[in-house]
């Protein structure tokens, strides 16, 4: 209590200061907002009277000339005036703006023009006036252009005046003055050309000003009825008689007075909560650094332990790891990564409620392995890792593997329903196959792809040769992107023929990789790479739109129409845009949809039916053909195909190979000619090698074939040669 109490004052004089710099602040903020607000508006100030004294310039600067012009003439004419009226009339016509233009020799207004409504300044003394007087001489003096105003006219109105001396000989020693050319320009009708009048009725303030010659004194010209602030933009009007200069202003008094007020009592009101705050925090700080502490500790298990399983998760495993390892350094250890064989189909067909719980039952299991010096942690989805701590030699990892396999094989039971798993195991040992926590899970989880494609639910540990083998594959990888960015691909195109006509109608187009080191490189050899790295779509498009520019330049080049089949891999059947991109390329080309086919195999179809039916009905009825491909090696049922727009079934040349000596493939052959022709599909034999076989075919009512007995897959320019079919003996072949 006594510690409290002393800490109490402190904690006040604390919060004051706190208050005190937080309301400056706050003073300070809503001040620099205030002075942004002004510099703003003192911005688009800059930018309206711009505009609007751009309007008054070229308006004044035309007016004022025609003085001048006016003056050049009587001096051109040497001082003869008959001419006025209609060079006026002209000049006011051509110029605009101008009220009237006046002539008065020795200073006295002689001829105006119009006449009408301005007779009665004939005769004034425009040079004699007191009031006139000292700017008419200092012009006069200097022999250059002036202005006058604003001038109360005898006439009536307001008027801004420019006038001209004129000397006739002008620069001989003859010269002599003659009198004043003067333009008039009634201010009323000069502001009515701007918005300064509206500008005033929407609160704006505005003046319009030039310098006395004599005296520089500022002369308002015109100016709103209330008088400029202290926020205001000038700009100059450069003018044959000089610089006028027109302003514009407008009051923030009261926006002004409103932020600032707002800003303060808000400062004041953050500041006072923000130091009761910051004292109630001074005054409790055993219980806050309890309560940090506590919080300290929540979030560092939220950051290092996997919420579903309750193991360490990767992020403990990096931090960690080192430490363990330098502690572990005079021992043999292993690192064990292994992922669920074949989780994912539990997730997509049971749900990821189920998928959770058998996670969470698999981290159980894994546990109870585990012995005082290892290490179980979820490295996140369906994968784990197990660094077994102290062991003597690989046969000790070996058994720990075992042990693992054994574990995750044992029947999971769930809801009274029993799951069966497997799991591969990649191993590295440490410190033989890396120190590092990089290098030993890149080397497991190289070995983990090996124990995968020899087949799953076992382990492999890590060599050198993995190395190498992912080294080359990452070699191939790179080799294939570059093949698709440097267009090495061709197409070959194998014949597609009609068993009763002889005739070829038809082909299948074939991608070949023509590599710039390894040649010619056939689609088994690159086609599931590109499965695996996705780069199978893109491949996909490159025969796509090369297939359709190929069937364009032969409708250019005049040559027979055929049926071109493209073979399309499951990605692309789940590409949202495919039906799109498809249409588009046709349209590109000219291509009819007629020309194509589609070969989807059995396998591509299954993997998500109801998708793959809703698409290929798209594209049929677009009059696409849609054929079967490999047809009796998948699994597909009579009541899938019937359901689907198919027009050919492919028949798998494993059944047409042994069709002369083996009875079931025969009977295998003839059913699915049958059943198709039922559904009123038409079928194509592959890998017709013999006459033999195209004589059985045909008996069997197969529509089409295909295969080396015709022709292998050959090139474009081979197969525009369209070479006819010869028929020869089994015995020349």
């Amino acid at each position: 209590m006594k510690e409290a109490k002393l800490k109490q004052p402190s904690a006040i004089i604390i919060s004051c200061i706190a208050f005190c710099i937080i309301a400056l602040f706050g003073t300070y903020w809503t001040q620099s907002t205030n002075d942004s607000i002004i510099d703003q508006q003192k911005s688009f100030l800059h930018g309206l009277s711009r505009t609007q004294a751009s309007i008054l310039e070229r308006r004044l600067s035309s007016a004022f000339t025609s003085a001048q012009i006016l003056a050049f003439e009587v001096e051109h004419n040497n001082g003869d005036n008959e001419w006025f009226e209609e060079y006026a009339n002209t000049l006011i016509q051509s110029i605009g703006g101008i009220e009237n233009l006046q002539l008065a020799p020795d200073g006295i207004i002689e001829k105006i023009y119009p006449l009408e409504g301005n007779a009665s300044a004939i005769g004034l003394d425009v040079v004699s006036m007191p009031r006139l007087r000292e700017e008419a001489m200092l012009a006069i003096k200097d022999k250059r252009l002036f202005a006058l105003g604003p001038v109360p006219l005898v006439q009536g109105g307001v008027a801004v005046i420019s006038r001209a001396p004129i000397f006739l000989y002008r620069g001989t020693q003859r010269e002599i003055f003659w009198g004043l050319a003067s333009a008039v320009i009634y201010l009323d009708n000069l502001l009515e050309a701007t918005q300064l009048k509206q500008l005033e009725n929407e609160g704006y303030q505005y003046s319009l000003s030039r310098k006395y010659a004599g005296t520089n004194e500022e002369i308002i010209l015109s100016s709103s009825f209330t008088p400029l602030n202290d926020i205001q933009a000038s700009t100059d009007l450069i003018l044959p008689v000089g610089t006028w200069t027109l302003s514009i202003s407008k009051t923030l008094d009261a926006q002004l007075t409103a932020r600032s007020i707002t800003g303060y009592v808000i400062s004041l009101l953050v500041a006072f909560l923000l130091s009761i705050a910051l004292y109630a925090i001074l005054i409790q700080p055993l219980r806050l650094r309890k309560l940090v502490k506590e919080k300290t500790t929540e979030l560092q298990q939220l950051a290092y332990q996997d919420p579903l399983t309750g193991l360490p998760n990767r992020r403990y495993l990096q931090d960690r790891l080192p430490m363990i390892l330098y502690s572990n350094q005079k021992r043999i250890s292993a690192f064990i990564y292994f992922d669920l064989d074949n989780f994912k189909r539990i997730n997509d067909t049971i749900g990821h409620d189920v998928g959770d719980k058998v996670l969470a039952l698999v981290a159980d299991r894994l546990n109870k392995l585990k012995g005082r010096s290892d290490l179980v942690v979820r490295l996140g989805g369906d994968e784990f890792g197990i660094l077994i701590g102290d062991i003597n030699d690989q046969k000790e990892a070996e058994t720990h593997a075992n042990k693992i396999l054994e574990s995750i094989r044992a029947p999971l039971k769930m809801d009274t329903k029993d799951y069966i798993l497997s799991t591969s195991l990649g191993i590295a040992m440490i410190p033989e196959h890396g120190y590092d926590l990089v290098t030993i899970m890149q080397n497991a989880d190289m070995a983990l792809y090996q124990a995968k494609s020899k087949g799953k639910n076992q382990f492999s540990f890590y060599t050198e040769k993995m190395k190498i083998s992912t080294h080359n594959l990452i070699q191939v990888e790179d080799d294939l992107s570059q093949a698709l960015q440097e267009n090495e691909f061709e197409l070959y195109f194998q014949p597609q023929f009609d068993l009763k006509t002889n005739q070829v109608f038809g082909a299948e187009a074939l991608i070949r990789w023509n590599h710039p080191q390894k040649g010619l490189i056939f689609p088994n050899d690159f086609i599931p790479l590109a499965e695996n790295t996705g780069q199978v779509v893109a491949l996909g498009y490159w025969v796509l739109e090369n297939s359709i520019k190929y069937l364009a330049k032969r409708k250019q080049e005049g040559r027979p129409n055929i049926l071109l089949h493209i073979n399309l891999a499951s990605k692309q059947l789940c590409d949202p845009h495919f039906v799109t991109l498809v249409q588009e390329l046709l349209i590109r080309y000219q291509v009819p949809a007629t020309s194509i086919a589609f070969e989807i195999t059995e396998t591509s179809i299954l993997e998500d039916i109801h998708l793959a039916r809703d698409l290929l009905q798209k594209l049929k009825d677009m009059g696409i053909g849609i054929a079967i491909d490999d047809f009796g090696t998948g699994y597909s049922s009579l009541a899938q195909l019937k359901n689907l727009p198919v027009d050919l079934l492919k028949i798998d040349r494993s059944f047409v190979t042994d069709l002369e000596k083996d009875p079931d493939d025969r009977k295998i052959v003839e059913a699915i000619i049958a059943m198709a022709h039922k559904l009123n599909i038409k079928v194509l034999a592959e890998g017709i090698e013999t006459r033999a076989q195209w004589k059985m075919l045909a008996a069997f009512q197969c529509d089409f074939g295909q295969g080396f007995y015709v022709s292998k897959a050959v090139t474009e320019d081979e197969f525009n040669q369209g070479l006819p079919i010869v028929h020869r003996d089994d015995a020349q072949l």
